[in-house]
């Protein structure tokens, strides 16, 4: 599997790295129809995207939220709307692919019905909340020998795109350590709500761990993706410490610290705090230390510091997304990188090329916040195979 990862980095993967990635479809080409399942915040989000992209008709909506459905509805005029995904998938048979926004817990089951339907599939992430899921939705793609994209579009960020460029060209030599951390405040009160069969009631999804896995799996999920590929190496070990020390009554963690250590010797550390809605210019960090010196983002650069003691190196950084794609946001995330997404997703529908987010890859992910919310849970250190492959 590594080595498949590897390969693919090298290949597909790095050509995309610039970012402004793929061009938007040709005016003579048909729009690909999309059917969009999952129309809450994030949904809408992704439609007030699409709305910029000519190459992309959304033709199906389905939530079984009433008032999030008829919102999704003002933003896709002529979208057909359903509140059951399966009657969805029964009876439109002009769909060309499938967007899954659902909460985490509903990932695997709506991807692998939409695969096996023969549709090409875009996944936000988590890919899911088990890796026996995530392994389900990898072989149903595999069957039906169709896409599926799993929405790390965080790795399309160009600060993000750019760092992973300056350290494959060995800007500050071998990476030996990376640290990150995302403090913000707590989830959206809005959110829907999940009926908690220990009780009976109707419960924000993000506070239960049978919905949302772990609080890492929701959030800092993101930046963990983007520096485990950056270090592209083998997890060894996981140790992470936690809790709720602010929010004590839900299951899933309010604060969580990790450790990842990998096979060559590299650490990773990890924070993500829910309790920090006002952390400014501290709320959110990535550093990459190497053989050779230190990178991180500064000011919509990249930084690099030479370990000899030089001066700092800046790097510029373009971002060239249309103005239009987020002037007027209307959901959460509403980034020029899910546009970007789009693009290369269009890319693996019309054309067959692979995915920038290889679905190994971001299992792989969810494998190692799992063994971070385990080693928080039984206060012990995690190796890899302390949960299946």
């Amino acid at each position: 599997m590594e080595t498949n990862r590897r390969a693919f980095l090298k290949g597909a993967g790095a050509s995309a790295l610039a970012a402004g990635t793929a061009a938007p479809a040709a005016q003579n080409e048909k729009p690909i129809r999309l059917a969009i399942i999952g129309t809450g915040y994030r949904g809408w989000a992704h439609l007030a995207i699409l709305k910029a992209l000519p190459g992309y008709q959304v033709v199906a909506l389905a939530d079984p939220t009433p008032e999030n459905l008829d919102r999704a509805a003002t933003l896709a005029p002529g979208a057909k709307t359903y509140a059951d995904y399966h009657k969805l998938l029964a009876e439109r048979k002009d769909v060309d692919a499938v967007v899954v926004i659902t909460p985490s817990f509903l990932h695997a089951d709506a991807t692998v019905a939409a695969l096996d339907r023969g549709l090409p599939v875009l996944c936000e992430k988590p890919m899911a909340t088990t890796v026996q899921d995530a392994n389900r939705m990898i072989e149903a793609s595999r069957k039906s020998g169709k896409p599926l994209y799993i929405g790390f579009q965080k790795r399309l960020v160009p600060l993000t795109a750019k760092m992973k460029e300056l350290a494959a060209a060995g800007e500050i030599g071998k990476i030996v350590f990376a640290s990150g951390n995302l403090f913000r405040g707590d989830w959206n009160p809005r959110s829907w709500k999940y009926t908690n069969p220990k009780t009976g009631v109707a419960t924000n999804w993000r506070y239960l761990t049978f919905t949302e896995g772990s609080a890492l799996l929701e959030d800092g999920v993101h930046e963990i993706d983007s520096m485990n590929w950056m270090i592209n190496d083998r997890v060894e070990r996981v140790t992470a410490s936690g809790g709720n020390n602010i929010f004590k009554n839900r299951e899933t963690a309010d604060h969580v610290a990790t450790i990842i250590e990998y096979e060559s010797g590299v650490k990773l550390s990890f924070e993500l705090c829910l309790f920090a809605p006002n952390a400014g210019p501290a709320g959110r960090r990535m550093v990459l230390i190497g053989s050779e010196g230190v990178m991180y983002p500064e000011n919509g650069k990249v930084a690099i510091r030479k370990r000899e003691g030089k001066a700092v190196r800046y790097v510029d950084v373009v971002d060239s997304t249309p103005k239009a794609v987020t002037s007027n946001a209307v959901g959460s995330a509403q980034d020029s990188e899910t546009y970007k997404q789009y693009l290369l997703f269009a890319q693996c529908v019309r054309e067959g090329k692979p995915p920038l987010v290889d679905p190994e890859a971001a299992k792989t992910v969810i494998k190692l916040i799992l063994l971070a919310e385990k080693s928080l849970r039984e206060h012990r250190v995690m190796s890899w195979n302390d949960l299946p492959a």
